[in-house]
């Protein structure tokens, strides 16, 4: 009992100890990619996978060895004139030739473990593309909720201000109501912000496997006009590096391969095969009257032979199985066209969303601060008393939703940059 308890207290320990270094830390999206790797179910599968064909690869290659067993037998005979009989028999075969099966076999088993590393690299390029959505989105939330705290700031204050003027009976019943109703809707959209935050961080901690209730600080770069509005790659070019990077086509190209092997393992079918076999051998039975030993002796035996099987009539077996491996062979080239179209469409939108987000971006900025210059004016005039509530609030709505759409198309253009970085297997860094 008390080892259970020191156990526990020690698990306790370590798990507090854990969050408290969770909480403190401060989480960059390199780190939290690197994180999410080491913790993803999917990627401790394809390490199986990857391990599960190096085993293959070895059994394959061992087939070049020759096979050695030992058998031993003993039999009682209940039968007054049966004898006790007992053999001892050790035996070794090896395949001389097999229709170069054998080499195929290996060669396969060699492809399936490039194609296991493969698949674990597309496994790496999913988990990146989830934490860096959702980090962005993060980052998209944090600035959000800064300029929804400045924006409420501000409509505190004119709704304090208001207040005292309608008790003072400087301004109208009707004039307090649109700033009370301002004041009310930005408290909401604050609440609404502050929980886009709370969800776009919940939705990290699930895909890095943390505690939902540990707090985790995302560490916010500043993001330039310059990371928004740099200059893309030609678009062919893009595509170019993404054939040569992407796992995909890795993976299309490897099975072509496999297929071509599979053709040449069904043809090797047609050939005949040769087996070496040896042996030796002996034994002794009770009804002799020979002593065991001088019968273990006069029983030994040796054996060697060389066989040689071909089939002549299979019920069409072989010539099937070729049929078919050229069949796989044509279907996975028409396989390996279609990811290669797929990718050219996926990159071309992509690429198309990129561009559109930085034309956007640049507007939205544009029109934000025609806005906000446009706001600042009819403010001042409100508080000379030459606007009403109603104009210097529709100023104020006008530049909330211009700042609204000048962050969701700068974190639009972001995402859709690095993720053609992606494609092109370049590193993702937002610095």
């Amino acid at each position: 009992m008390k080892r259970n308890a020191y156990i526990s207290f020690v698990l306790l320990f370590y798990t507090l100890s854990f969050q408290a270094n969770a909480q403190n830390e401060i989480w960059s999206l390199n780190k939290c990619i690197e994180y999410a790797l080491a913790q993803s179910i999917d990627m401790q599968k394809g390490q199986i996978s990857i391990d599960e064909s190096r085993i293959n690869t070895k059994q394959a290659k061992a087939q070049w060895q020759p096979s050695l067993s030992f058998s031993t037998s003993h039999s009682i005979n209940n039968s007054p004139w049966a004898p006790e009989n007992k053999s001892n028999n050790l035996s070794a075969g090896w395949t001389v030739f097999n229709g170069f099966k054998r080499k195929y076999n290996i060669k396969q088993q060699e492809l399936q473990e490039e194609i296991s590393n493969v698949n674990m690299e597309e496994i790496e390029e999913d988990v990146k593309l989830a934490v860096l959505s959702d980090y962005i989105q993060i980052l998209y939330a944090t600035e959000n909720l800064k300029s929804t705290k400045n924006s409420m700031e501000v409509a505190a204050a004119e709704y304090s201000r208001s207040k005292e003027l309608f008790e003072a009976g400087a301004i109208s019943k009707s004039d307090f109501s649109q700033i009370e109703a301002q004041y009310v809707k930005e408290k909401h959209l604050l609440v609404m912000a502050e929980n886009d935050l709370v969800e776009a961080k919940l939705n990290l901690k699930l895909l890095l496997r943390l505690d939902p209730n540990t707090e985790i600080e995302i560490l916010a770069p500043e993001i330039t006009n310059e990371d928004i509005l740099g200059q893309l790659p030609e678009k062919d070019s893009i595509f170019e590096n993404a054939m040569r990077a992407r796992p995909d086509i890795k993976n299309a190209e490897l099975n072509e391969q496999m297929s071509e092997l599979k053709i040449k393992s069904a043809k090797a079918g047609y050939y005949p095969s040769i087996n070496l076999n040896a042996g030796v051998g002996t034994g002794h039975n009770s009804s002799s009257d020979w002593a065991l030993r001088e019968q273990m002796k006069q029983n030994f035996g040796e054996n060697v032979g060389l066989s040689l099987n071909y089939s002549i009539l299979d019920n069409r077996n072989r010539k099937s199985e070729v049929e078919r491996a050229k069949l796989n062979q044509h279907s996975s080239a028409l396989q390996t066209e279609q990811i290669k179209d797929n990718l050219k469409k996926t990159i071309e939108s992509a690429y198309n969303d990129a561009i559109a987000a930085q034309l956007s971006y640049v507007a939205s900025y544009s029109n934000e601060k025609s806005a906000e210059a446009s706001y600042e004016l009819t403010k001042e005039k409100y508080d000379l008393g030459a606007k009403n509530p109603y104009e210097m609030l529709n100023g104020k709505n006008a530049l909330l939703n211009a700042q609204q759409q000048t962050l969701q198309a700068k974190y639009t253009a972001l995402l859709n940059i690095q993720v053609l970085n992606i494609y092109q297997g370049l590193p993702i860094s937002i610095e």
